[in-house]
């Protein structure tokens, strides 16, 4: 059996393509063509996924678009992503989406925090200014300075801040104008949920309806969140 009979089923005739690609890669020929496609397709395969899931604001996107191409079926990246929204440390809350989407959910597993990015409709996560015009959410364990209404020292965006003092504006909810951005502080199943206003843009009524409408999701609503 020759080089080029193995890149033709039986009784058919070959592409012309790959043969005249076969003849470019001489001294390799065709076998040598076929190996080098096998190692590049999964490799594109990962660059796209990974594209996909940066948009889809699944984090991080690298290593769960590197283990796709490796799990049975088409559920392998989504699986894993759910493996980790299962895994995290605080319950999963997140408010109604009216108006808006989700970005960037993540779990992180060294500071024990969950957060994501909500974003009016009409603004795509390409924008300069996204995080000025959205809404950044960090569900996290009460820290020790949580003393409202004078002290509300909370977890934000990664990193700790003092947002107080506070103003309570119902049952375990409190309002904070401190550092000029608007932030609603609400204590849920035990922990502290932030939604910080990037700018003057979000409205007020906003973060406080998305205060009020928090709840716990199942980890299927951040898998797809926008889809609803």
């Amino acid at each position: 059996m020759t080089a080029e009979s193995l890149t033709r089923g039986p009784g058919r005739p070959g592409s012309p393509v790959v043969r005249t690609l076969c003849r470019s890669q001489e001294p390799w020929g065709c076998l040598g063509f076929t190996l080098l496609m096998l190692a590049a397709v999964p490799l594109a395969g990962t660059l796209v996924a990974w594209v996909l899931l940066r948009v889809a604001g699944v984090r991080p996107a690298w290593r769960v678009a590197a283990l796709g191409p490796v799990l049975p079926g088409g559920r392998g990246i989504t699986d894993r992503a759910e493996r980790e929204l299962v895994a995290s440390k605080v319950p999963l809350l997140a408010p109604d989406l009216h108006g808006y989407r989700m970005y960037f959910p993540e779990a992180s597993e060294y500071s024990g925090t969950f957060g994501y990015l909500l974003l009016p409709r009409p603004v795509e996560t390409s924008a300069a200014d996204r995080e000025q015009r959205g809404v950044r959410v960090t569900v996290s364990p009460q820290v020790s300075g949580f003393a409202p209404p004078d002290v509300c020292e909370v977890e934000s965006g990664g990193s700790r801040v003092d947002a107080g003092p506070c103003e309570q504006v119902a049952p375990d909810t409190w309002r904070s104008t401190r550092g000029g951005s608007i932030r609603y502080i609400a204590r849920r199943e035990g922990v502290i949920v932030v939604l910080t206003g990037g700018g003057p843009s979000v409205p007020d009524g906003d973060l406080r309806a998305m205060a009020d409408s928090l709840a716990v999701r199942r980890p299927a609503f951040f898998l797809d969140p926008n889809g609803r």
